[in-house]
């Protein structure tokens, strides 16, 4: 860890900042830069080497060595409360203007040894998600009524407050190195049925056999822990949508490295229906 990075480990207990002018340091973080990949392998007569025939990335497992110093009764105590067994928390690594953050459980809980102004301490974390991924994200509308007003702005001249947008088709760009998964709402301004989002690059659709009335949202989610569909009418009431999903929809969809190529789409009146989706900003196996 050098000056410049900051570690923030935090959950329902409590925030922890280990940074280079606090009371708290962390001196390595063993595991951030690598996962572990199970390969399964086939081989047959004569064959030379094997044929890879599917590849599991293991959850990541994170060591923490630090320092914890003056007044040590005090953060000592701080410490072993926070990272507390059982207590889903979030571990942010902030460095060279970015940020990653990583969803973890205490593996084994701080194992700090005595001395006198400073004491070392030892953890290790668990993920079951093993990729990082950045705290900023993005909501790219891709068809419907965009926003324009910005402060600052200027009285004169002509401009507008918001903007129809009919272009059906929208870009977003995945800045990691792994594909992630995101949230696509599909918003009823009039009547309208069988929303889709179609990934152009991949041949993935997401399609949702309904009839929306106005004012209808319909969420469906492909992130890693929360696959599903929400439908919410107009008056606020929320039921599971699952059923809605076509057999031909696929909610491994995601964005992969780099631009990705969308497409909205729908069975009757596209023009009344306002698509936006939202990910991180990019997800990375190591940092």
């Amino acid at each position: 860890m050098n000056e410049n990075t900051v570690v923030i480990y935090e959950n329902a207990l409590g925030k922890l900042e280990f940074r280079y002018e606090s009371a708290f340091w962390i001196s390595d973080i063993g595991g951030a830069s690598s996962v572990d990949v199970d390969i399964a392998e086939s081989r047959s007569a004569m064959q030379i080497g094997s044929s890879i025939d599917g590849q599991i990335v293991q959850p990541r497992s994170i060591t923490v060595d630090g320092a914890v110093f003056e007044p040590l009764t005090a953060n000592r105590k701080r410490l072993i409360d926070v990272m507390a067994p059982q207590v889903p928390s979030t571990l942010t690594v902030i460095d060279s203007g970015g940020s990653w953050y990583l969803d973890v459980v205490p593996e084994r809980t701080p194992d700090i040894t005595p001395g006198n102004g400073v004491q070392m301490f030892q953890c290790r974390l668990r993920a079951a998600y093993p990729y990082w991924r950045t705290t900023a994200s993005y909501a790219a509308q891709v068809t419907g009524i965009s926003p324009l007003f910005r402060f600052p702005f200027s009285t004169g001249g002509t401009w507008w407050i918001s903007r129809f947008s009919d272009n059906f088709f929208a870009t977003v760009t995945n800045q990691g190195n792994i594909a992630t998964g995101f949230r696509v709402i599909f918003i009823a301004r009039a009547a309208l049925t069988d929303p889709e989002l179609y990934h152009v690059d991949s041949d993935k659709k997401i399609l949702i056999r309904k009839s929306m009335a106005a004012g209808d949202m319909i969420t469906v989610s492909t992130a890693h822990g929360s696959k599903g569909v929400v439908c919410t009418s107009a008056a606020g009431e929320i039921t599971n949508g699952f059923r809605y999903l076509t057999a031909d929809s696929d909610l491994s969809m995601s964005f992969l490295p780099g631009p990705n190529l969308l497409r909205v789409d729908a069975g009757v009146n596209r023009e009344g229906l306002t698509v936006r989706v939202e990910a991180p900003m990019g997800v990375r196996s190591g940092v």
